[in-house]
């Protein structure tokens, strides 16, 4: 039988912890992100939310046990294994046993933390991008380890690249939206660093109101949120795609559309990427349409569409292909490249239920 150390976060994690990746992923086409200093300061911000278990043999597998103190829905996350079922039936038996020990009905995950941080498996084989920035990636085997365990997806999502040679048909398709845009009684900001810093309080308030009744979302500190979302966050962002959108009428921000390239091809590693830098750098020009979303008061009046339209405006100037990332398979999102050929890449949220 594998020997799992359990051992309850109390401020700090082993080195093997930031060490098990490296040895899985280093003859893969992908890379995991993971900033250790970031990584270490996150688990002392969420220890004061939740209890956390690592569970490791620290050569081959880290597991981390995530147990709010509210809900009855246990977490896993940070989860890197060698292809071992054994060995991983004694973590995740160690973490059921737990999670039912403190009376929760369910575990989720892959999930660090929040979905605000990496969650999800990759399904399937790589892309033909193979990567692009903040994607799940995963060796191949890990969705099948889990079904071996008994866990199965409960939300499932995709990715859509649209390739060069489909561009004009998504121009013809979408010609009315386009011929639209300047009639509507919106403003559109070109989401620029001086925009986001302008509109910070309004921009927490925002993502909050739109995702905050998405399956598995929980919210978090703004303290938090100004960590991850910020100015530098923002220099990323390509500013000629993406936007906040203000009502006209009483000037409130009502949808946002966070674009920006695959900067992945660079290679930067720990060093943030900045749109005015690294967008002449690509060798080639990746559009990812990241994270696209209406205030729960103005949908219905394809705002949504209104936003994937405006991003095109610019495109063919600026970019070869278009990928839409990561949207959830039941999310009106998905529908705005309905019917148009594309390369799609497949992820999932697994749950057990504990019986």
């Amino acid at each position: 039988m594998p020997t799992i150390q359990q051992l309850p976060f109390q401020g700090t994690l082993p080195d093997s912890f930031f060490q098990i990746p490296g040895r899985l992923y280093h003859l893969l086409p992908y890379q995991l992100e993971e900033n250790e200093p970031a990584t270490r300061a996150l688990f002392a911000q969420e220890a004061e939310r939740n209890d956390i278990v690592l569970f490791t043999d620290h050569v081959g597998l880290r597991l981390v046990g995530i147990f709010p103190r509210e809900g009855a829905t246990a977490f896993f996350g940070y989860w890197e294994t060698v292809d071992d079922a054994t060995l991983n039936r004694a973590a995740f038996g160690q973490l059921a046993a737990e999670a039912r020990r403190r009376g929760y009905a369910r575990v989720q995950g892959p999930l660090n933390f929040n979905t605000y941080h990496a969650y999800r498996l990759r399904l399937g084989g790589p892309p033909s991008w193979q990567q692009f920035n903040r994607e799940p990636v995963n060796p191949a085997y890990y969705p099948e380890l889990l079904a071996q365990l008994g866990f199965r997806p409960a939300l499932t999502f995709e990715s859509r690249l649209i390739a060069p040679a489909t561009v004009p048909a998504v121009y013809q398709n979408k010609a009315e939206l386009l011929a639209a845009l300047g009639g509507l009684p919106y403003e559109f900001i070109p989401l620029t660093p001086e925009a986001w810093v302008r509109h910070e309080t309004e921009l927490f308030a925002l993502v909050h109101q739109i995702f905050s009744a998405n399956p598995a979302y929980q919210p978090i500190p703004e303290s938090q949120f100004r960590q991850l979302y910020n100015a530098q966050y923002a220099a990323k962002l390509c500013p000629h795609t993406s936007v906040l959108v203000r009502e006209q009428a009483r000037g409130r921000l009502v949808a946002l559309s966070l674009c920006h390239p695959n900067y992945a091809p660079l290679h930067l590693g720990p060093e943030p990427p900045d749109f005015r830098r690294d967008y002449p750098r690509l060798p080639h020009k990746t559009l990812l349409a990241k994270t696209v979303g209406v205030h729960p008061d103005f949908r219905q009046q394809q705002l949504m569409s209104y936003l994937g339209a405006y991003g095109m405006l610019p495109f063919r100037e600026l970019y070869e292909q278009v990928i839409f990332c990561l949207m959830r398979t039941d999310n009106f999102s998905l529908h705005f490249t309905d019917g148009l050929p594309s390369e799609t890449a497949r992820y999932a949220l697994f749950e057990q239920e504990l019986g």
